[in-house]
C-alpha cells in the first residue's frame, strides 16, 4: 500500500515528468536519466512514477508522445513536412527509425499516411480506444 504522500509525491513527479518531455521529445538522445534530472529526481523514483500513477513506462510515453506529434507534423491538412523533416522534429536521426516506430505504432507507413486513402483520424480513435483500458 502506497502511502498518500508519496503518491502525492508520484504524480506530481509525473505531471513534472509530461511536460519536460513535452518540451524535449525531439531531442534524438532524451533519455529517463534527461527527465529525471530535470525533475530532480531518481530514475528509480520516476520510473515508479510512471509505472505506479501513469499505467505505464517512460520508453512508451515517450513514443506516445513522439508518434502523435509525427501524425500531426504528417497530416495532409496541414500540408505535412516529409518523412525525414518530421523524423528529426520528432527525435529520430534517419527516417527509417521514425517509419519502423510509425508501422509498428500505427499499423501504416507515414507515407502511406500522407498519401491519403483511409480516415486515418478514425484509425487514430481505434488505436486510442484498444489501448485504452
Amino acid at each position: 500500500m502506497v502511502r498518500p504522500k508519496t503518491k502525492r509525491n508520484r504524480v506530481r513527479l509525473l505531471s513534472d515528468a509530461k511536460r519536460v518531455i513535452s518540451k524535449r521529445y525531439g531531442e534524438f538522445d532524451l533519455g529517463l536519466v534527461d527527465v529525471s534530472e530535470d525533475v530532480g529526481c531518481s530514475t528509480r523514483q520516476l520510473q515508479r512514477a510512471f509505472r505506479e500513477v501513469g499505467g505505464t513506462n517512460f520508453r512508451s510515453y515517450l513514443l506516445k508522445v513522439r508518434m502523435e506529434r509525427a501524425r500531426q507534423l504528417l497530416s495532409r491538412e496541414r500540408r505535412g513536412l516529409t518523412v525525414r523533416e518530421t523524423a528529426r522534429r520528432v527525435g529520430y536521426r534517419e527516417a527509417s527509425g521514425l517509419r519502423q516506430q510509425f508501422v509498428r505504432y500505427f499499423g501504416v507507413s507515414p507515407s502511406d499516411m500522407q498519401r491519403g486513402g483511409p480516415d486515418y483520424d478514425e484509425l487514430w480513435k481505434a488505436v486510442e480506444r484498444r489501448r485504452s483500458p
